[in-house]
């Protein structure tokens, strides 16, 4: 018999002793369940490492069903344990305590607000363990499996007190940093005084970074001493607190850390900034007022410091944010802003130490068990050692993963700088030099991509073919923050976007200015895109050839080869944002509510498949034609209306458009009694695909007009023929407006909506929301709904 059948009946033949029914339960063996179930622990450990999945509706539920599972075969597992054998035998015991320990061990992303409801179910999984092991064991197995018990259940136990404890310090901080922002405009200089001749001089922000639960309760001690005194004063100078002063004053000429060339670029320091500015935005979730928001002092951080020209193409803006939103992340969708509220986890990592030293020290004494084997059960354990070492591997690799994450996270990183700042004793040629192996790894989860949705051309039913994520280019970049540092001087043109790219243009203004009144911003990005598709399509000849059954991947569709060196820079601008705005309607992740932008979206795809159609076959000329055709038939239409004395000839918002919300509110009313399980999609998955009646004619409509694919084709006509041969020209101002546009969408979407997004890698318009955010551009209003308990508003007050 050849090799390969050799291994192939070894393989078979393994698998009949592990599926092999038990004589006693009569189903299968132990063996085989503690492998199942130790498997499915491992696939929900992976899952909760590329998680979270909470905007993901599918992943969730079955992050949830997996963890129900896990539950139920860690518990069945245990129970048939007892019944499998005449007596408990070793291997039963040392798979009990492994498999508990694990099943504890692989919730890594869990938020600690739910741990008020999983220990209690890991407790039950413990003490069932410690009913097996009492019962017999040899003494080489004896106490390691015991310390694993103790030192499993003294965590469950540890975690469901700290959880509650990082709650209420989290709760109280929030509102103590709100009460401090209040008055930390006085406490250093202002005005010239706070400026350095080379710009910004950071050491004039008190921004609180670390140390202000330490000093709390003696604040609230003096407050009660104090009477008269209502409010909490911290003192920056308190050797307790760590501000950004202190850090920005560390000495560049003596520090080997943060010091000069020893710290390219700020990086460090930066890290310590994002953690202060993660204080100050958190209160946007938790409806706090934002006091800085109208001072010049918090303006000028951004615009003179983290959105610098020189910063290598304003690279340090992303870092900050990055790094910010990781915090975020932490906070709202996993436990690590727990773990670290009360100063780094020793604790935490002393016992994954340990377990991982107790654990791998059970290697050793299981290779004795088949010596003790009772020969009755020899028909059942058939590959114990292999198994439980298997089970013993995966456990140490997870406790040295968690032992990395706590050392290498951004938590750590603040907090040893933060130590470095307080104890000159830590300055140190060595100590330093460990510090810097640790610090390597800086930055968050976005990988400054973007992605693309062309809705005029991609056909495709899947959501995931319709977007394509593609680099951030430096082009993009650079307008996009031009256009931000035009807030500096001129906050108005924030809302002025329109303006801002054709107001030059007096005629153009008057004749264009309808497609920008229309009523909801789902509206104007549909119309605008459509129009930039339609000028896309004009750029270049080549283009217009190509098929769209070949774009079914939003890609830009112009070259670089092949369009005009002028050109392209704002031809590159315009197409992203414009393709990138169309993928925040896939996801809602716009001011509008979200159940009209779903609707409003499926609509405006039929109404491309009707007009282009229904063919996928067709080249990108044949589009532009059709929709060029509907775009002269509604001028025609309307300068007819004009004769009668109706409507406007410079276009005029449709009549059906003003009723459009209240009917899709119905029509989603209908569909949650038909269907709740439907209700509150926030995204457009469904398919586009209109019905048809036994015509084959589009069902509920006969033709195109007014709808929102007839303006943006009006929209793109006016745009071609007013521009002619400038492409230069029209390319620059469609560049300018999406860029206004799109930072207008940012600081108009709710903090609840940014808050949705978080557990993804990151938007590129959420990063924008929270530098809109530190630039005081939202004013001090409360964005957003109360994302705590009701009952969560009188707990987080630490002045009561």
């Amino acid at each position: 018999m050849s090799s390969a059948g050799l291994a192939e009946a070894s393989i078979l033949a393994t698998l009949k002793k592990l599926f092999k029914t038990d004589s006693v339960t009569g189903v299968a063996s132990v063996e085989l369940w503690v492998l199942l179930t130790t498997l499915l622990l491992v696939v929900r450990f992976v899952l909760d490492c590329f998680g979270p999945w909470h905007a993901e509706r599918s992943m969730a539920a079955t992050v949830r069903i997996i963890e129900m599972l896990n539950y139920s075969m860690v518990h069945y597992t245990l129970g048939l344990m007892q019944l499998s054998a005449k007596k408990v035998n070793d291997y039963f015991q040392v798979w009990a305590v492994l498999l508990v320990t694990l099943q504890y061990s692989v919730k890594t992303g869990r938020p600690y607000r739910m741990s008020k409801q999983i220990p209690v179910l890991d407790l039950m999984s413990s003490f069932w363990a410690a009913n097996l092991i009492r019962i017999q064991t040899f003494f080489l197995l004896r106490i390691p499996l015991w310390l694993i018990w103790a030192l499993n259940a003294i965590r469950i136990i540890s975690y469901f007190a700290s959880s509650d404890r990082a709650a209420t310090i989290n709760q109280e901080n929030t509102r103590l940093v709100s009460d401090y922002m209040r008055y930390e405009h006085t406490l250093g200089p202002s005005g010239d005084a706070a400026d350095s001749d080379n710009g910004i001089r950071m050491q004039s922000y008190k921004y609180l970074v670390s140390g202000e639960d330490l000093v709390l309760h003696d604040a609230q001690r003096e407050r009660k001493s104090a009477s008269a005194q209502y409010k909490i004063w911290l003192d920056p100078d308190n050797k307790k607190l760590v501000t950004v002063e202190k850090i920005w004053n560390v000495d560049s000429g003596s520090s080997r850390l943060l010091g000069g060339t020893n710290d390219t670029g700020n990086r460090l320091k930066d890290v310590c900034l994002s953690l202060a500015l993660y204080k100050l935005l958190r209160r946007r979730f938790y409806n706090l007022p934002i006091h800085e928001a109208s001072h010049e002092k918090t303006r000028r951080l951004l615009f003179d410091y983290i959105l610098q020209e020189n910063s290598n193409n304003y690279e340090r803006a992303f870092r900050v944010t990055e790094v910010e939103l990781s915090f975020l992340q932490d906070l709202f969708y996993s436990k690590y802003a727990a773990m670290f509220a009360v100063g780094f986890p020793i604790l935490s990592m002393l016992m994954s130490l340990s377990l991982v030293g107790a654990t791998g020290y059970l290697a050793f004494p299981v290779s004795y068990i088949p010596e003790r084997m009772d020969k009755a059960d020899n028909n059942i354990i058939t590959h114990g050692v292999a198994v439980t070492r298997v089970i013993v591997g995966l456990i140490v690799a997870k406790e040295l993963s968690e032992v990395y994450l706590y050392v290498f996270s951004n938590w750590s990183k603040v907090l040893m700088i933060c130590m470095y700042v307080k104890h000159r004793c830590l300055r140190h040629p060595v100590v330093e030099a460990a510090m810097r192996t640790v610090f390597w790894p800086i930055g968050g989860k976005w990988n400054q991509k973007i992605s693309q949705c062309n809705l005029l051309i991609s056909y495709s039913r899947n959501k995931q073919k319709l977007t394509q994520r593609i680099k951030l280019e430096s082009q993009v970049k650079t307008a996009i923050f031009q256009s931000f540092k035009g807030l500096q001087k001129h906050p108005e043109r924030l809302g002025s976007y329109f303006l801002n790219a054709f107001g030059s243009k007096e005629g153009l203004v008057k004749q264009l200015a309808w497609a920008v009144e229309l009523e909801a911003d789902t509206h104007r990005i549909l119309v605008w895109h459509v129009a930039t598709c339609l000028c896309e399509i004009d750029i270049s000849a080549e283009v217009i050839k190509r098929k769209t059954v070949r774009r079914q991947n939003s890609r830009l569709l112009a070259k670089k080869s092949t369009t005009k060196a002028d050109v392209w820079p704002h031809y590159l601008t315009a197409s992203s944002l414009s393709n990138y705005c169309a993928y925040l309607l896939t996801i809602a992740l716009v001011p509008d509510n979200g159940i009209v932008v779903t609707k409003v979206l499926h609509a405006v795809r039929c109404e491309t498949y009707h007009a282009t159609g229904r063919s996928a076959s067709q080249s990108l000329r044949d589009v532009n034609d059709k929709l060029m055709e509907i775009a002269m038939k509604h001028s025609e239409e309307s300068e007819e209306e004009v004769a009668n004395g109706v409507g406007d000839a410079m276009g005029q918002v449709a009549p059906e458009s003003a009723v459009i919300h209240e009917e899709i509110l119905n029509v989603q009313m209908a569909n949650d009694e038909e269907d709740p399980n439907t209700a509150r999609r926030g995204d457009a998955t469904n398919s586009f695909i209109p019905a048809t009646n036994r015509e084959g004619t589009f069902a509920g409509d006969d033709d195109i007009h007014d709808s929102i694919i007839q303006m943006g084709a009006k929209l793109g006509k006016q745009l071609i023929e007013a521009y002619g041969e400038d492409k230069v020209g029209l390319w620059r101002d469609l560049a300018v407006f999406w860029t206004g546009f799109l930072l207008n969408l940012a600081a108009s979407t709710r903090a609840a909506k940014h808050k949705t997004r978080l557990v993804t890698k990151g938007e590129l318009i959420t990063h924008l929301w929270v530098l809109l955010s530190h630039a005081g551009f939202l004013g001090n209003t409360r964005h957003g709904q109360t994302l705590l308990d009701p009952h969560d508003l009188d707990e987080i007050d630490p002045l009561s």
